[in-house]
């Protein structure tokens, strides 16, 4: 495998090396069709040369020529678990469209097993009451953050049908909600 490799990179090489010879063959004979005297056909024909080769090094024909080949591991493929961590900007505090969307979808899930459609108008009260004044209306919005997706999650956690199978460790200093989950950003005093 790296003896193909070799021979496919001196070729490329040898191909390059060609195009730079040819375009100052070009540019001595437009030159010389021009008139101009040997030196000055010599010394910008080399030029030419010089700047083809270095146009070449500096932008090569295929991006990842030169790149290792690492390989991939399937273990290591991005999952659908760390795209919605992505999703979760600690800089602004926002969460993205991805984690809202999947947060709004559990909770309407969990708001229909106990008769409350979100999308009925005449169920607005019973969805209050279910999980608060606001938070329907902040999942729906443009700029939901990451406060309002931990509240829907202590609101899944509240509707859940049973207790939770999940066991959670809380650090010493980490508030701990009203569900018994810690928060997924423990805020830290700066």
């Amino acid at each position: 495998m790296t003896r193909g490799r070799t021979v496919a990179s001196v070729a490329m090489t040898r191909g390059r090396t060609v195009a730079a010879v040819a375009a100052a063959v070009v540019a001595a004979l437009v030159l010389t069709g021009f008139g101009f005297t040997w030196p000055f056909v010599i010394g910008w024909s080399l030029l030419v040369g010089a700047l083809s080769l270095l146009a070449q090094l500096a932008v090569p024909l295929e991006p990842s020529a030169d790149a290792p080949h690492i390989p991939v591991e399937p273990d290591r493929r991005p999952t659908e678990i760390s795209r919605l961590a992505w999703a979760l900007n600690t800089h602004t505090g926002l969460a993205g469209p991805q984690i809202t969307r999947r947060v709004r979808e559990a909770l309407r899930h969990r708001l229909r097993r106990r008769g409350a459609d979100p999308a009925d108008p005449a169920a607005r009260s019973q969805v209050i009451d279910l999980i608060g004044p606001d938070l329907w209306d902040r999942l729906e919005g443009p700029r939901t953050t990451i406060v309002d997706i931990e509240r829907a999650l202590d609101a899944i956690d509240a509707l859940s049908p049973g207790p939770s199978a999940e066991t959670t460790t809380t650090t010493p200093d980490a508030p701990i909600s009203p569900t018994g989950r810690a928060p997924l950003f423990p805020r830290h005093r700066r």
